[in-house]
């Protein structure tokens, strides 16, 4: 195998045998394989593919296709009938929710237990611990037995504990569908970290906007076999065909060559997190950092009638503000706000120096509070916001001094949906009737168009 080559999959398949009735099993025990007492069933069939080491490659496909069962064969956890996987370097993996942990253990036990079956000593566990649990955050929980967590808590120190060893390659399937939107964030943000850092990262979930934004290729499995290899926004776009076309159809659409074959048809799917602690009003009291210049204090998010509020509709105005406490020389300082999605994509940001409104003359123990109006025109989903204060150097060139990352959530809604996607724009939809029919029998006569509605 390459040098450059992290994951290497060669021929795998994978069967079943699918027993009508419990006796079979054993008749088919006593025939000693001369008749079959069982249907086969084939969940993979022949899949190959490489992913290189650095790359993030996205796996999609219906429910049932063999993400899964191809997942728990390239982290050794399922053999396959037939085939073979090649993997280069330090191998983590979350798969189903609470493989690997010891239901009776402690949190902090099977932090211990999971370092050594990754092959890291208790010195080197020990020298990541904090890390790992500051990560998964779940208090005093991590010395309670797995077995009392919920389905958030395991899977917060699941991912904690294999992302934080830092390993050459990272296989994650849909476990991470389970934590709150707020983790989530967090673990998209280090999931970047890790690509950026050379990691190969092997994905598999059904969020689209996932695999297009963190994943540079694509991987389409239906029925067990590979559909489609490529980049990440042609695999979506075949993965939409097959999603919302019958068979058939689908099936004249890989057949085409010419890429403005592809379907446009899109759907958008999101279910906000009901338990998720207010953060509309926040006050930090722990100390600054050493040296710090200028922190960012207390922040909150009101609406019209100056109340803290984090639900919204479509195109509700709202209030992001946030106070600055001065506690050392700045002589120019710089506000901002970033508005990103779930997945990180950037939907808006916006600071002082736009506005020309940069302060400037002030002095140690002051205290700045900067308001951001906005009105959300923003499609159904969960924002985060990021607020951020900076020294300004130059008109172009500026130094942090404080940033508060996906600090605010804000959730906007439709009541009745209206469109699809991030932005909400103000869009007019006319439509022309007219009777080709007619005109072909009135041929020499005045022609009958019917215009509906009237073009404004």
């Amino acid at each position: 195998m390459s040098s450059e080559i992290a994951i290497a999959v060669n021929g795998v398949s994978k069967r079943y045998e699918i027993y009508a009735q419990p006796r079979d099993r054993l008749l088919q025990f006593l025939s000693f394989g001369k008749r079959k007492y069982y249907r086969e069933f084939w969940a993979l069939r022949d899949i190959s593919f490489t992913v290189q080491k650095g790359e993030t490659i996205g796996i999609l496909g219906r429910n049932g296709s063999g993400k899964s069962t191809l997942l728990q064969i390239i982290a050794g956890t399922l053999s396959p009938t037939a085939g073979e996987v090649s993997t280069q370097g330090v191998m983590a993996a979350l798969l189903e929710l609470g493989s690997g942990f010891n239901p009776d253990f402690t949190g902090r036990e099977n932090i211990y237990l999971n370092g050594s079956i990754l092959g890291l000593s208790r010195a080197e566990m020990e020298a990541r611990f904090d890390e790992i649990a500051a990560f998964a955050d779940i208090g005093e929980h991590l010395d309670q037995p797995i077995k009392t967590y919920s389905s958030g808590m395991a899977v917060r120190l699941a991912f904690a504990v294999q992302a934080c060893v830092s390993p050459q390659v990272l296989i994650v399937d849909e476990a991470l569908s389970v934590g709150d939107e707020k983790f989530q964030r967090k673990c998209f943000d280090h999931i970047e970290r890790l690509r950026e850092g050379g990691c190969s990262i092997l994905l598999v979930t059904h969020s689209t906007a996932t695999v297009e934004k963190f994943c540079q290729r694509g991987v389409l499995l239906h029925k067990g076999a590979v559909h489609g290899i490529g980049p990440a926004k042609e695999i979506v776009d075949q993965y939409h065909a097959l999603l919302y076309s019958d068979e058939s159809t689908y099936l004249r659409y890989i057949a085409k060559t010419a890429p403005q074959g592809a379907p446009t048809s899109t759907s958008t799917a999101h279910a906000a997190s009901q338990n998720a602690p207010s953060q509309s009003s926040t006050h930090i009291n722990t100390a600054p950092p050493e040296g710090a210049r200028a922190v960012i204090s207390h922040w909150q998010v009101l609406d019209t009638t100056g109340q803290p509020c984090e639900q919204y509709r479509t195109g509700d105005h709202t209030q992001i503000s946030y106070t600055v406490s001065i506690l050392g020389e700045v002589r120019e300082l710089q506000a901002g706000i970033l508005i990103r999605t779930l997945e990180g994509v950037s939907v808006f940001g916006t600071s002082t120096l736009y506005s020309e409104q940069n302060v400037t003359g002030l002095t140690i123990n002051d205290q700045v509070q900067f308001d951001f109006d906005l009105r959300l025109n923003l499609c159904e989903g969960t924002y985060f916001v990021t607020l951020a204060i900076a020294e300004a150097i130059s008109h172009g060139d500026m130094s942090y001094l404080d940033r508060k990352t996906d600090v605010i959530v804000i959730k906007v809604y439709q009541p009745r949906t209206k469109a699809s996607g991030i932005a909400m724009l103000d869009a007019a939809i006319t439509t022309h009737i007219s009777s080709r029919a007619a005109q072909a029998s009135n041929a020499g006569h005045e022609t009958r168009d019917a215009w509906v509605p009237d073009q404004p």
